[in-house]
């Protein structure tokens, strides 16, 4: 199925497209801050995540003009699912026009998820669908990949199912079909596809090779040893840094698009490093701050550590539960934890996950002594190898569903936090999650340290604009309220109960 405007580049989709997608739109645009009062321009972040793309409007103050989003559209091929990046690609296309009408764009900054990569010809056509990596390798290369891929010491880079470790991907597509791959001159990390295809132009970039990829090797700062002896690593263009401006926008582009032909494509980012890089990028030039712990969240929660080496904590960062290490926009690494909370609360509410909840109702759920025990999801998280159950939920409605979700979610972020970084360390919730005063709370009380909560509406994005305009102004300092400490008491005897429940399962 086509989906495209003559002249403008196309991938290589072949299988059969989804639906149309839902698509929402909010414009935030004050009209001092419109196209003839704004002299210095706008970036345009392009936030590719996994289960929605997001086109937000940000100036150089870090405020958040528009927000439009897309949920991610996918094709059905013969051998796994995949992205539909023509039907993204035409709907992005489509918001830049309009956008133009309103903006000066100056620059577009491309941020994807880690786990999704694009094979290029040496004539620069993308040979195959961008797989998902919730779709399943075949067990004989999944197990066969296992017996080759580099130690944790290595690349400190967890075994993860599917392909969430993108070396499996690759691994996969060069085993199975050696001819194919042979025609691979190029391979693209996500962020990274996405910026070749508006200006043409290929790089590579730290963050997202060094994101669960079992590719990247933190301590020398080079391709893994996997990367290497496939032959993979010459593939990949030259690292550049995700503030770079690649080029400027391909001119059929930037004529169908409405904008001027020396709007720039910066490098991009993996897309919770973005979020780091707003936190990383603010106390870079004092030595003695103390660096809050993160928690992104939305579909993924990532628990991220900077300022605390891998070594310090090299005892609890285990990879058999999903303990990791990214590697942030300067390329040092930071020690994290993952889970699915996104996911796990949508299975636990039975998709109501838009519930309000009070702390009257948390209150009542942990009295109750319903818990729900992991794991929901078959992907990662500190608890693998178990199989989630909800046991004494007594009264079954929406509102105590979504409150022991809530509660289940908090339990493994605590959990997951506790495996990187003293309790005492400051905590700051960013993305969807840190609007949820039930779930802050709940964090706040299992902790030792303050909890912030970043009041802005994406950690993401904003750290994706302080990177647009890095090399000409210092990023404005974020929004962030403290959380208050409530029911400590009854909220941590019920996470030691909890733990017990498991133990005696």
């Amino acid at each position: 199925m086509e989906r495209t405007l003559k002249d403008v580049p196309r991938g290589a989709n072949d299988g059969e497209a989804t639906p149309s997608p839902q698509r929402t739109h909010e414009d935030r645009t004050p009209s001092s801050l419109r196209t003839q009062a704004s002299p210095d321009g706008v970036c345009v972040v392009l936030d590719v995540g996994k289960t929605n793309a997001k086109v937000s409007v940000i100036d150089q103050e870090g405020q958040i003009l528009s927000r439009s989003a897309l949920r991610i559209p996918h094709l059905h091929t013969r051998l796994y699912a995949a992205f539909d990046v023509d039907a993204l690609f035409m709907w992005f296309l489509s918001e830049l026009r309009r956008l133009s009408q309103t903006y000066h764009i100056r620059s577009i900054m491309p941020v994807a998820h880690g786990a999704a990569c694009a094979f290029l010809s040496a004539e620069e056509a993308l040979l195959q669908p961008i797989q998902d990596y919730e779709a399943s390798i075949p067990l004989p290369y999944e197990r066969a990949y296992e017996r080759v891929r580099p130690a944790f010491e290595e690349t400190l880079s967890p075994l993860l199912p599917n392909g969430l470790n993108l070396g499996a991907q690759i691994f996969w597509h060069a085993r199975r079909d050696p001819k194919f791959f042979e025609r691979v001159r190029h391979i693209l990390t996500y962020a990274q596809y996405w910026t070749w295809r508006l200006s043409g132009v290929l790089c590579s970039e730290v963050t997202s090779l060094g994101c669960h990829t079992d590719l990247w090797n933190p301590a020398k700062g080079t391709f893994s040893s996997l990367a290497v002896s496939e032959g993979w690593a010459e593939r990949f263009a030259p690292l550049r840094s995700a503030w770079e401006k690649a080029g400027p926008l391909r001119p059929e582009i930037a004529e169908a698009a409405g904008l001027p032909a020396d709007c720039q494509v910066h490098v991009g980012l993996h897309d919770s490093n973005a979020a780091l890089a707003l936190v990383i990028a603010r106390h870079q030039h004092d030595e003695t701050a103390v660096l809050p712990v993160i928690l992104t969240t939305g579909t993924w929660y990532v628990a991220m550590a900077p300022g605390i080496t891998p070594a310090a904590v090299s005892e609890s960062l285990r990879p058999d539960r999903d303990c990791l290490v990214n590697i942030d926009v300067y390329g040092r690494a930071v020690p994290c934890a993952r889970f699915m909370g996104g996911r796990a609360l949508e299975l636990i509410t039975n998709g109501h996950v838009d519930v309000p909840v009070t702390l009257e109702t948390v209150a009542e759920v942990i009295r109750s002594g319903a818990m729900a025990l992991p794991s929901f999801v078959d992907a990662g998280g500190p608890f693998p190898g178990r199989r989630g159950e909800i046991v004494g939920l007594e009264t079954d409605t929406p509102q105590t569903r979504a409150a022991l979700g809530l509660i289940y979610v908090a339990l493994i972020a605590a959990t997951s936090l506790d495996m990187i970084a003293p309790s005492d360390r400051p905590l700051l919730i960013e993305g969807p999650a840190a609007h949820n005063e039930a779930f802050c709370a709940l964090l706040a009380a299992m902790r030792d340290g303050p909890v912030l909560v970043c009041e802005t509406s994406s950690g993401v994005t904003r750290g994706a604009g302080a990177m647009a305009f890095f090399t000409e102004h210092q990023p404005p300092v974020p929004s962030y309220r403290p959380v208050e400490p409530q029911r400590v008491s009854e909220i941590r005897a019920y996470r030691e109960a909890w733990l017990k429940a498991m133990e005696n399962d």
